[in-house]
C-alpha cells in the first residue's frame, strides 16, 4: 500500500535484449492523484526532461481513505532515498534563474498595476476600485477571509471544469508557457548551443552570472536588513520602529484597526486623484534602505582605524 496519497507512480519502460545489455525506451511520472482510468502518456528519457522512445498507455486507479489522504497532507512528506546527488549543470542554472526573476516580474507588474490604479489612469477602473475598498474594509470581519479564499478555489474549480474551451485555449496559449515568455521578455534570449561561437557562449554566461548575482543580492540584502533590525546595527532606525511600534499599539487599543486602513487607503487615492504624476513610496521599502546589510557592515569596518 502507498501511505501518502499524494506520491508520484514512476514506471520505466525496457527493450529487453539477450545478446545485449536492455535498452530504456523511457519513462513516466505519475501523480497519484492523476491516477483515474486510461490515458496515453509520452515517454522521456531517463532524468525526464526530455522526450523518449514512443509513448505508454496505462490503465490505473486509486483506492484511498479521504481522511486519511487529508492528516497525511499536513504531516512531512518522505523522500526519495535513491536519488541521485545533484550535479553543476548550466542549462538547470538558467532555469533556475529565470523562475527567480518570473516571480520578481511577476510582482512588479501586480504593483505596476496597482500603481496604475491608485494614480487613476483609467478613471472608471479607479473609482470602482476605491468604492470597493471602502466596503470591503468596512464591512470584512476576519471570518470572511478563508471564506473568501474557499470561495475562490472552488470557482477556479469550476471554470476549470465548465469553462473547458477557454480553460483550455488559456492553458495552451498561456498557462503551460514560463512568466518571462508569456511576457514577451524572454523572446530575444536564447539558450545554452553547442553551435554558438566562444565570444557568443561567453557573452551568454556572463549575462546569466550578472542576472543571478543581482536576484542573489537582493535577497540576501533584504534577509540581512530585517535581521540587522533586531540587532540595532541602525540604533536610530530601530529605535524609531520601536517607538513607531509602541505608539501604533496605543492606536489601535483605542481606534479599530479598519478604520486605519480606511484613513490610509482613501488617503492614497485622494493624493493620486489630485497629482496623478505626484512619486510616491514606499514607507517599508524606504525604511529598510536606511538599515544596513552584511556588506555595508563589512565597509564600515575595514574603513575604521
Amino acid at each position: 500500500p502507498v501511505h501518502d496519497y499524494h506520491s508520484t507512480l514512476y514506471l520505466s519502460l525496457w527493450d529487453e535484449e539477450d545478446l545485449v545489455s536492455n535498452v530504456l525506451l523511457g519513462r513516466i511520472a505519475i501523480p497519484l492523484f492523476n491516477c483515474n482510468g486510461l490515458k496515453r502518456y509520452i515517454l522521456k528519457d531517463a532524468k525526464l526532461e526530455g522526450v523518449g522512445k514512443g509513448e505508454l498507455v496505462v490503465e490505473t486507479a486509486i483506492f484511498y481513505n479521504p481522511l486519511r489522504a487529508a492528516i497525511r497532507t499536513f504531516t512531512p512528506k518522505e523522500e526519495i532515498i535513491l536519488k541521485e546527488p545533484t550535479k553543476f549543470d548550466i542549462t538547470l542554472l538558467q532555469r533556475d534563474v529565470k523562475r527567480i526573476t518570473a516571480q520578481v516580474e511577476m510582482l512588479q507588474d501586480a504593483t505596476e498595476g496597482l500603481d496604475n490604479i491608485i494614480r487613476w489612469r483609467s478613471k472608471p477602473t479607479s473609482f470602482v476600485s476605491m468604492v470597493m475598498f471602502v466596503v470591503i474594509v468596512y464591512y470584512i470581519e476576519i471570518w470572511m477571509v478563508p471564506l473568501a479564499l474557499g470561495f475562490t478555489l472552488l470557482w477556479s474549480l469550476l471554470y476549470r471544469r465548465y469553462g473547458r474551451g477557454e480553460w483550455e485555449s488559456y492553458r495552451m496559449k498561456v498557462a503551460n508557457k514560463p512568466y518571462y515568455l508569456r511576457t514577451g521578455r524572454g523572446e530575444g534570449e536564447k539558450d545554452l548551443d553547442e553551435d554558438m561561437s566562444l565570444t557568443q557562449r561567453f557573452e551568454y554566461m556572463y549575462n546569466l552570472a550578472h542576472t543571478g548575482q543581482f536576484t542573489l543580492n537582493m535577497v540576501a540584502s533584504l534577509a540581512e536588513k530585517l535581521k540587522n533590525v533586531f540587532q540595532w546595527k541602525n540604533p536610530f532606525a530601530t529605535g524609531l520602529l520601536a517607538t513607531l511600534a509602541i505608539i501604533a499599539s496605543f492606536l489601535l487599543y483605542f481606534i479599530p484597526i479598519r478604520y486605519i486602513i480606511l484613513g490610509w487607503g482613501i488617503n492614497k487615492f485622494r493624493k493620486f486623484g489630485f497629482d496623478p504624476n505626484l512619486i510616491d513610496n514606499f514607507e517599508v521599502e524606504d525604511f529598510l534602505s536606511r538599515v544596513p546589510s552584511e556588506v555595508w557592515i563589512k565597509t564600515w569596518k575595514m574603513g575604521l582605524l
